[in-house]
């Protein structure tokens, strides 16, 4: 679980992730039944854990802040792996204990930007130290109607004058020869997360993500996450 620029792991115990249409109903004379169409669709994250200052602190100025990018990877944190993504309010936290009980929290968020939950891939998991390119995946094409949504969350920077700049690039073939620039995050200089999209049509179906990194002895752990809807 991956919220704004923290990861919430080893402190977590239950994470429930819900995908919701308001159906709204729209009975005319003569139905015998009742009549309903889709309407905008919801998505809400319900978490709880134990309470420690990294998570208090990843969590606690959150609230009530928009479009905070968050990840939730069932699969676990290994590239090519399943996850979920979207960008949420933090509404509530909610820490405390009983006596005797060890100290937790519970969380409650909830979509916030107008786009709906992405069913992704994750493409990018690593400490890098210098430019270079993620492994290609073939995740299809963006089609006309869809887009392509790409989160980023830089979890540790180290360095003098640490700089990195994340593209997301395609191309029609896995060898990349004509790799196209779809989304480039602004340069990360320091923790934090990022969230791109890009309209179809695109017709390559090939994807990587791209890193330029420069300054002093720099280092980025980072993550990055993609998926077409």
């Amino acid at each position: 679980l991956w919220f704004d620029a923290y990861r919430l792991r080893g402190q977590m115990n239950s994470v429930a992730l819900s995908d919701a249409v308001d159906l709204r109903e729209t009975p005319v004379f003569g139905d015998a039944g009742q009549r309903r169409i889709a309407g905008l669709r919801d998505v809400v994250c319900d978490m709880e854990g134990y309470w420690d200052s990294a998570t208090d602190l990843a969590l606690f100025d959150k609230i009530g802040v928009a479009d905070v990018p968050i990840t939730i990877a069932p699969e676990g944190a290994a590239e090519g792996a399943r996850a979920f993504l979207f960008r949420c309010m933090a509404g509530e936290y909610t820490p405390g204990a009983g006596i005797g009980e060890p100290f937790a929290f519970s969380l409650n968020a909830q979509g916030s930007s107008g786009e709906r939950l992405v069913r992704g891939t994750i493409m990018h998991n690593a400490v890098r130290t210098a430019s270079g390119n993620g492994t290609g995946r073939q995740l299809g094409t963006v089609a006309s109607g869809q887009k392509l949504y790409a989160a980023l969350h830089v979890l540790a920077v180290s360095g003098t004058n640490p700089s990195m700049v994340v593209k997301i690039q395609s191309d029609d073939a896995s060898g990349f020869a004509s790799a196209a620039d779809q989304i480039t995050f602004a340069a990360a200089t320091a923790i934090g997360s990022k969230w791109g999209t890009v309209a179809g049509p695109v017709t390559d179906d090939w994807w990587r993500v791209n890193f330029a990194i420069s300054g002093t002895t720099p280092s980025f752990e980072f993550v990055v996450v993609l998926g077409i809807v």
